[in-house]
């Protein structure tokens, strides 16, 4: 006993020993109050290779800037018009297209899903269940959260279509139904859980009732409205060139060949939490351009000046003709309250309220993160795109972004 305590204290100390010698990141951003200089050294500190925000005040863009690489190893700049995965900031641009069907009597927000869709979701552990639109967006409807990224494409839109990938998990003769894993116990209103599979059946409520997909009605419909020719649900309509290329960060500790990223997530934070190794010591590791099968959860590409345009058109219920996007009876229905209190306090149609009492949506996927956010009232707002994967370094910096650029 006495041995085992005595090199439990010799471990300890030369831990101890080790964390003290160890090279550190110079964390300097906190010193710094211009934005010019502040963002390219929190971008050193936190591993970020390119970044793009914007500034929305008074619903007018007032700042776009980019900084770092779209792509490492070409060198290639993140400028304007680099394309973004946005991640999950797609659903509530998809929350519009929908709405939008609803102003044209071709959805209602109270209606069963099953009067619109080619063939009937039932969820096998609960009775005479009524799914409707309402419930999709608001994460309410009963429907599991499903996302497997081995069910993505590499540099190229998925061969499995929405449709066939839907049917596969929520029909109870498809081959991934898996005994209806995929549904909840709670009925449609009763829980709410966030569902990206639930995202992807409101997407194809749209291919449902205009006989075109959600990627297709948004490239001849929405997007042109809106001035963003640029802008696409499907990696085939874009320059993959273009588009910033994802990254996971790899950090290591100095001297010790002990090496993490996302995959080992814990001792990914013991890393950059107690160790916190210098630049130097992080790699950048790209991932391909991901296709996803359902992907109105989370498949637009788009740019920080063309996202800008739709965040501004959104503040002022505006297309880029002056037009309106939606009725005032939908455009108050999107920014409304969806759930009763006792469910959610902060969903609202597909998009949610923050803890620094903003409305919007982040989005994360393999090597990128992002955050939308604005005040309704005030139409300000602003963009933050990273071509890197999220971690508590990513968070931070995320965070720390956000409240610089509310403050300008």
């Amino acid at each position: 006993m006495k041995k085992f305590c005595g090199f439990v204290l010799v471990l300890f100390f030369a831990i101890a020993v080790l964390w003290f010698v160890l090279p550190k990141q110079q964390n300097v951003s906190q010193n710094i109050a211009g934005l010019e200089l502040y963002l390219p050294a929190l971008m050193e500190e936190a591993a970020i290779p390119g970044l793009a925000i914007a500034r929305i005040k008074n619903g007018q863009t007032i700042l776009l800037q980019t900084y770092g690489k779209a792509n490492i190893e070409t060198g290639a700049p993140v400028t304007k018009d680099t394309l973004f995965n946005l991640a999950s900031i797609s659903k509530p641009i998809m929350g519009l297209v929908l709405l939008q069907l609803v102003d044209q009597g071709k959805l209602d927000l109270a209606q069963d899903i099953n009067n619109y869709l080619p063939f009937r979701v039932d969820n096998p552990h609960t009775a005479d269940e009524k799914i409707t639109l309402r419930h999709l967006a608001s994460h309410s409807s009963g429907i599991a959260d499903f996302y497997d990224i081995n069910s993505y494409a590499e540099n190229r839109d998925p061969d499995i279509s929405l449709g066939q990938h839907l049917t596969s998990l929520l029909l109870a003769d498809g081959d991934n139904y898996r005994q209806g894993e995929h549904f909840l116990l709670q009925l449609p209103g009763e829980k709410r859980q966030y569902s990206n599979l639930a995202a992807g059946l409101a997407g194809y409520l749209v291919e449902a009732t205009t006989s075109m997909s959600l990627a297709q009605y948004s490239k001849a419909n929405l997007f042109p409205a809106l001035a963003m020719p640029h802008t696409s649900w499907l990696l085939h309509d874009v320059a993959l060139e273009t588009v910033a290329v994802p990254y996971e960060v790899e950090q290591c500790v100095p001297y010790l060949f002990l090496c993490a990223d996302t995959e080992s997530p814990s001792l990914n934070y013991l890393i950059g939490r107690y160790i916190d190794p210098p630049a130097k010591y992080k790699s950048f590791k790209p991932y391909p351009h991901f296709g996803n099968p359902q992907y109105p959860d989370g498949g637009v590409r788009s740019s920080i000046s063309e996202l800008s345009q739709f965040l501004v058109a959104l503040l002022n219920n505006q297309d880029s003709a002056g037009r309106p996007l939606l009725s005032d009876a939908m455009y108050n229905e999107m920014f409304s309250l969806q759930l009763p209190e006792s469910v959610s306090a902060n969903q609202r149609f597909f998009w949610r309220d923050n803890e620094m009492g903003l409305t919007g949506h982040m989005g994360s996927d393999l090597g990128v993160f992002t955050a939308l956010y604005f005040d309704r009232s005030s139409k300000d707002g602003f963009i933050i795109l990273m071509n890197r994967g999220v971690d508590d370094k990513a968070a931070a910096a995320m965070k720390q972004i956000a409240t610089k650029l509310v403050q300008l």
